[in-house]
């Protein structure tokens, strides 16, 4: 799941103050999950871009506006209203904002912040364990990702912090590669504790922007 945060209201408020006739987009996953863009979250924006003196033409939740196929179906249900609208609020990841915008030509308005892959252990209680790198070496670290998950993105081993047993920079919490170590050892994978990687190559992460 992305993992996404509410704007303040005075951002978007300072991003639609010239527009008059505005939409709302939510997304019913991902950000519906995390309490950012689903149904309720909707109906709070509408309320509150009503009050701001905004005239709403429309409100609608699509599963994922990220998907362009979805993202066609579903907005056939207000494509009269969206004609009429000159700017709309989308309540869901960057990708969604993007999409959206690229496929009704309006001005698109992003009403949250986009973090993380994230894992969901509660509602409101998320965990960061991808960073999307696109160099994955989960099968190398027995299933863990140390450039997520160590505060520093080392790959070949813990910093000369860490008391063997706790990360030095969050004190609280195991380090990676001390839970890397014990995992491979469980699998008898303690080979890998070999492998040097080289460093990350963040053209990966820069430059494809399609696979």
């Amino acid at each position: 799941m992305f993992l996404t945060e509410k704007k303040a209201l005075n951002e978007i408020d300072e991003a639609i103050k010239k527009y008059k006739k505005v939409g709302i987009i939510g997304c019913a996953s991902c950000a519906s999950v995390c309490l950012t863009g689903g149904s309720k979250e909707v109906k709070e924006m509408e309320k509150h871009l009503k009050a701001f003196g905004k005239e709403v033409t429309f409100t609608i939740s699509i599963d994922e506006p990220c998907d362009k196929r979805v993202l066609k179906e579903d907005i056939r249900f207000v494509e009269d209203e969206v004609e009429d609208t000159e700017a709309v609020v989308v309540l869901s990841c960057g990708t969604g904002v993007q999409t959206i915008g690229e496929f009704i030509g309006k001005k698109v308005i992003a009403g949250t912040n986009s973090k993380y892959i994230a894992q969901t252990e509660h509602i409101g209680e998320y965990n960061a364990l991808c960073a999307g790198c696109d160099e994955c070496r989960l099968n190398f670290t027995g299933g863990v990702c140390t450039v997520t998950l160590c505060p520093k993105g080392l790959l070949n081993g813990p910093c000369e912090g860490h008391n063997g047993i706790n990360c030095e920079v969050f004190e609280d919490k195991e380090c990676v590669f001390v839970k890397s170590y014990d995992l491979l050892t469980k699998y008898s994978e303690e080979e890998n504790l070999n492998k040097i990687f080289e460093p990350r190559d963040y053209g990966y992460s820069t430059t494809r922007t399609k696979i």
